[in-house]
């Protein structure tokens, strides 16, 4: 028998489709902290954070069906997160949102938008200073290629957009990222050199 933790996130859709309920729960464990993480930016308080993500993970419970065992489980996980939170603050008339440091510093990657980033202390502020200065559309296109690691066209089908679209909107949020870190060393800490070099990268490098 083959062991769970073994599976692919989609084949452990495959069989959370067919009623496995351990099969979900790998896919829970493997996936709520950084849904939790994620949501921490987008909700008021950390309470409303942890309400949030087991509201996103009974609706994909619920919704396990319609995944296309062809498509990434991350993706569609994400899809369903944003409409959630878009649905919410669209009832409650407003957006506030949590610090980052509720996520908790184990979930802190060093996967960033520039890969000279070599502490999680230095990771943790960029997502910081991007949560405090970018709009969602430009936080979230950078959250999803950096953190969750998702290409071009997985980003559109989340976000409903083009490629094109895509491309130039991430191309337009590492400017804008790169613009607050500068503002951010003449009043705080100096960002290493190599970071805001490397939020200016052409459109045509991304995949």
């Amino acid at each position: 028998m083959t062991n769970l933790r073994d599976m692919t996130d989609e084949a452990l859709a495959g069989e959370s489709q067919d009623g496995s309920l351990a099969a979900f729960e790998e896919l829970v464990s493997r996936h709520e902290a950084r849904l939790f993480h994620f949501l921490c930016q987008k909700m008021a308080s950390r309470e409303d954070a942890r309400d949030m993500a087991q509201t996103v993970l009974v609706t994909a419970w619920q919704r396990i069906h319609q995944f296309r065992v062809q498509a990434k489980f991350a993706t569609w996980l994400y899809t369903i997160a944003r409409n959630c939170v878009i649905s919410h603050h669209r009832k409650h008339h407003r957006t506030r949102y949590c610090q980052l440091e509720c996520a908790g510093e184990k979930l802190v990657q060093i996967r960033t938008p520039a890969d000279d980033l070599s502490t999680g202390e230095q990771h943790e502020n960029l997502w910081r200073i991007a949560r405090a200065n970018l709009k969602d559309d430009f936080y979230d296109i950078l959250w999803f290629k950096y953190q969750e690691n998702l290409t071009i066209i997985e980003i559109g089908r989340l976000m409903k957009r083009s490629e094109t679209s895509v491309k130039v909107t991430l191309h337009r949020a590492r400017k804008a990222l790169g613009a607050a870190l500068r503002a951010e060393e003449n009043t705080e800490t100096r960002p290493q050199p190599a970071l805001i070099a490397g939020l200016a990268q052409p459109v045509a490098e991304y995949h």
